[in-house]
């Protein structure tokens, strides 16, 4: 599945590669549409011109962050923990990679977005989450449900289209930008504060 989506993109994919990706989005085949997407942008592949996708590139776009890391800051964030998130976006490691921080946001609202559109169509928030399964990892449930309780689907794409936004600026941009990355994820969260 993975190297049949990179093709769409001009991306050739050996099978570990593949593989390596599969597993980091949970065979999930909308993240990992988008996570070639980004790596095509970044090796500038094009069906018209294809390239071989590697690991290096794979590290280059992720993180100096550990993946826990960086999905902490996305969830204080959505989360409207405004405070918390001023202080951890305070102790990030000085040239810290920001493109990872804004796509696990994008990954949360992913899982997120469909998740609130069930709820707002009448099923019970207890109920969606349970059908969430093990596609959520059983400590993050508690903060998920809160956030589906802070936003609705209008919301939540507004926030995607300004992270989407966001993450083409740093990916176009010739430092890492971490003052931009703290400006968005505070504005994020100070837009989750204002609905408890």
């Amino acid at each position: 599945m993975v190297a049949e989506v990179g093709r769409r993109f001009g991306l050739k994919i050996s099978p570990p590669v593949a593989a390596r990706l599969a597993d980091a989005c949970g065979n999930d085949q909308a993240i990992v549409t988008q996570e070639l997407q980004k790596l095509a942008l970044y090796i500038d592949a094009s069906p018209q011109s294809p390239r071989e996708l590697d690991h290096d590139a794979i590290d280059a776009v992720g993180a100096d962050l550990p993946e826990g890391e960086v999905l902490h800051l996305a969830d204080l964030a959505l989360a409207g923990r405004v405070g918390d998130l001023s202080i951890e976006l305070s102790n990030l490691p000085a040239g810290a990679e920001s493109i990872p921080v804004v796509r696990a946001v994008q990954r949360r609202l992913l899982q997120l977005a469909p998740a609130r559109a069930r709820i707002e169509r009448g099923e019970s928030s207890d109920s969606v989450m349970t059908s969430l399964g093990k596609s959520l990892f059983w400590k993050d449930k508690p903060m998920v449900a809160k956030m589906l309780s802070m936003w609705d689907s209008t919301r939540l794409a507004k926030v995607a289209d300004r992270v989407g936004k966001l993450e083409s600026d740093l990916m176009f941009s010739p430092t890492p930008d971490q003052a931009a990355l703290g400006e968005e994820l505070i504005a994020i969260a100070r837009a989750a504060a204002s609905r408890r």
